[in-house]
C-alpha cells in the first residue's frame, strides 16, 4: 500500500489522479497507522519549507518517515517533499536562521540568487540533463533532455554527486533536479504535471 501524506502542503488533487493511473492499492492519508503500515510513501505537496517541516513535526510525520527508510522501505519526495529530504532550509520567516530538514540526503536548500535579469520563482518547462540510466531506477525510460515543469525559488547545494541522478539548468547554474539513495527518492519538479514521461517516472517508482 502507498500513503500519499496529507500534511497541509498545496493542492495534490493531481498527484492523486496521476497515481490512481497505475495503482488502486494507495491512500491520501494524515493517520499515522496508516503511514507507519504503508510499503511506500509518497511525500508531496507546494509551499514553504518551514511550514512544512512544522506540519511532518507536529502529525508525528518526521519520525515515522525516518522508521520508514530505515526498515528499507520507498520514499519518494515531490517538490517541497523533495526539499525537505534534505539536512536544512533557509526559507524560514526568521532572516539568517534556518529550520533542519529530515536529513535522509546531504545537502542544503538555498535561494537562486544574483541574477537580476532571470525571474525567480523557476516556473514552467525546463530539461532533465545528465541522466544516469545506469543508475537510476525513477528515470528508466526517460531520455535526457526530457521536459519537466518546475515551480521553485529554492534549490539544493553541496549534494553528493552519487545521490544525483539528474540535473537541471537555471538561473546560470546547474542544480540538483533528481535524487536517488538506496530506498529514497526525489524530483524538484512535479511529475504528475509533467505530461507522458512525468507519469511514466510516477509509474516507475510505484513499481519498484
Amino acid at each position: 500500500m502507498i500513503a500519499v501524506l496529507d500534511f497541509g502542503m498545496g493542492n495534490i488533487h493531481s498527484l492523486l489522479k496521476a497515481v490512481s493511473l497505475y495503482t488502486e492499492d494507495f491512500v491520501f492519508t494524515s493517520d499515522p497507522n496508516q503511514v507507519k503500515n504503508a510499503d511506500k510513501i509518497i511525500l508531496p505537496g507546494d509551499g514553504h519549507f518551514d511550514k512544512a517541516m512544522q506540519n511532518l513535526n507536529q502529525l508525528g510525520f518526521t519520525s515515522l518517515i525516518k522508521e520508514h527508510v530505515a526498515a528499507k522501505k520507498y520514499l519518494f519526495g515531490i517538490c517541497i517533499g523533495y526539499q525537505v529530504l534534505f539536512e536544512d532550509s533557509d526559507e524560514t520567516n526568521k532572516l539568517g536562521s534556518t529550520i533542519s530538514g529530515l536529513g535522509l540526503i546531504r545537502g542544503k536548500i538555498r535561494k537562486f540568487e544574483g541574477k537580476p535579469n532571470l525571474k525567480v520563482p523557476h516556473m514552467g518547462w525546463n530539461k532533465l540533463f545528465d541522466i544516469k540510466q545506469k543508475n537510476t531506477k525513477l528515470l528508466k525510460g526517460i531520455p535526457n533532455e526530457s521536459f519537466m515543469y518546475f515551480i521553485h525559488s529554492y534549490r539544493p547545494v553541496g549534494v553528493d554527486r552519487l545521490d544525483i541522478t539528474a540535473n537541471c539548468h537555471y538561473y546560470g547554474e546547474s542544480f540538483p533536479a533528481v535524487v536517488e539513495k538506496e530506498t529514497v527518492f526525489g524530483t524538484q519538479f512535479h511529475p504528475e504535471k509533467s505530461d507522458k514521461l512525468g507519469l511514466g517516472i510516477l509509474k516507475n517508482f510505484i513499481e519498484l
